[in-house]
């Protein structure tokens, strides 16, 4: 018992001095009053350093802090060129050439009681790399697919965390990734519940250093409430005593699930997330996609705590959908707009395929069209305020159009989106306008047509009707390729 407590004694104290040194390194950016938090001016987005900001990026790995010199700085740097601010970051180590967080001994063996330190440093370089170009991080706490499957979804037969390849754990403490996962709450085992609170809290006493991280419990969760409640109050906690403020949400495989969980818990969540709402496997195409999006907001807002951020961090899709759950690239595109137009806070694409030749491909990366899309969003959200508007339905489209969308500062301002294909959209500005300024944005072309005055054409009246005439405007691109409409009310 004696040697037992000295070595329990042994490995805090280890695990003090590592952190000790951590701490030295990173700078202390908590407590400015300018870490990334919900807009005070409109909740539904986010504001950083004191201003709003539009989430949106693209990477070509989950977990980026993986990556280390300049494989990690170049594409930081290249996201960040063509207008990107926001990347996902799991703590996986589910593929070739990740490190594991427990130190490896000279026999092969892992020791769970010791960490190894390349770890953390790849972690906290990432952390300081992102600070320092301001990306905001989404960090995701806990993987499940790290120990679940075989290859690229997982390495249990080499993983630490299996007992037959460390020193700590009996045969049969963990037999899956269920045991790990979920299970290790629901039945107590002590063991395994031991090491997650000493993984975590060596997690936040690092990433609490930082003011630009979101945080999620799960990926693609199914582990259900009690799990991802413990954990997410948990790590509230960790911040309340360090003075930090800390926003936190939990991925389900059905977004509309994921969106009634945080509603649920209020008190522990302040945004949603809704990635699933981006394949073709749980989520749907065309105008359906923004209609979730539409009625997720809606049922936010009717809640007694109000408008939430909703977080779109993978974006699915690519090539021409042989991945038949990802979908298409030209989908993945449509979506990223799309959740932009439907009043989401944050859009990324998801990364890459996992295998040489992409037919299975969940995403398209930070790829040149990734890129283009990232430059054409950045001229848009340069020129329409996004923060004060809303997603808009007062519109129309004419017979045998493709869906369009749009979002409007009633009697202000409003911005259409035409995906491509023949389309022609009635917009009715609702208040009355006498006269609008009309500008074309070519996305492919990257490039902002001539301001054109308007007067809207009143509709059809014969005099009999109670409602009376209104103004229509009626918005037709020169071509089928993709254009937005932007709109501004000058009489």
């Amino acid at each position: 018992m004696l040697a037992s407590h000295r070595r329990m004694w042994r490995n805090e104290m280890m695990a003090v001095l590592v952190l000790g040194a951590f701490w030295a390194i990173a700078p202390v950016w908590a407590g400015d009053g300018g870490g990334i938090r919900p807009y005070s001016g409109n909740p539904s987005y986010w504001q950083y350093k004191g201003k709003p900001i539009m989430l949106v990026g693209a990477s070509d790995k989950d977990n980026l802090w993986q990556w280390t010199g300049t494989q990690l700085t170049e594409h930081l740097d290249l996201m960040q060129s063509v207008g990107g601010n926001y990347v996902r970051n799991t703590m996986s180590d589910r593929n070739e050439g990740d490190l594991f967080a427990a130190k490896q001994r000279d026999d092969g063996r892992y020791d769970l009681d010791q960490w190894n330190d390349a770890y953390w440093e790849r972690l906290r370089f990432f952390l300081d790399e992102t600070h320092k170009r301001e990306i905001i991080v989404q960090l995701t706490l806990w993987d499940w697919f790290d120990l679940s499957g075989a290859g690229v979804y997982g390495r249990f037969a080499v993983h630490p965390l299996n007992p037959d390849n460390n020193i700590n754990w009996e045969p049969g403490t963990i037999k899956n990734a269920g045991d790990f996962y979920g299970g290790s709450l629901r039945h107590k085992n002590q063991p395994v519940l031991d090491y997650q609170h000493r993984y975590i809290d060596t997690l936040m006493s690092m990433a609490l250093r930082y003011d630009h991280v979101l945080y999620n419990i799960n990926n693609e969760s199914s582990l259900g409430a009690e799990w991802e409640n413990y954990w997410a109050t948990y790590i509230k906690a960790a911040a309340e005593r360090a003075g930090k403020e800390i926003h936190v949400t939990s991925m389900q495989f059905a977004p509309g699930t994921s969106v009634r969980h945080v509603m649920t818990y209020r008190d522990i969540y302040s945004f949603a997330e809704v990635s699933q709402n981006n394949q073709d496997a749980l989520g749907p195409v065309g105008k359906k996609h923004w209609d979730n999006l539409l009625f997720w907001r809606k049922m936010i807002a009717r809640s007694d705590e109000g408008p939430m951020p909703i977080n779109n961090v993978k974006v699915y899709g690519q090539g021409v959908g042989l991945n038949t759950a990802a979908g298409t690239e030209k989908e993945a595109v449509e979506r990223f707009w799309r959740n932009i137009f439907g009043g989401a806070a944050s859009t990324r694409f998801h990364r890459p395929a996992l295998r040489d030749g992409g037919q299975w491909g969940w995403g398209i990366g930070l790829s040149e069209r990734a890129q283009h899309t990232l430059r054409a969003v950045n001229l848009f959200l340069g020129e329409f305020d996004v923060f004060n508007a809303e997603p808009y339905e007062a519109f129309s489209t004419v017979d045998n159009s493709v869906d369009c969308y749009c979002m409007a500062d009633l009697g202000k301002a409003y911005a259409v989106y035409f995906p491509g294909g023949r389309a022609t959209v009635h917009l009715d500005p609702w208040v009355y306008v006498k006269k609008v300024s009309v500008r074309w944005f070519d996305i492919a072309a990257l490039s902002w047509g001539q301001e054109q005055i308007v007067e809207p054409q009143w509709d059809q009246y014969d005099g009999t009707s109670w409602w009376g005439p209104q103004r229509i405007l009626t918005l037709a691109p020169a071509n089928h390729r993709s254009y937005i409409a932007l709109v501004r009310a000058i009489e």
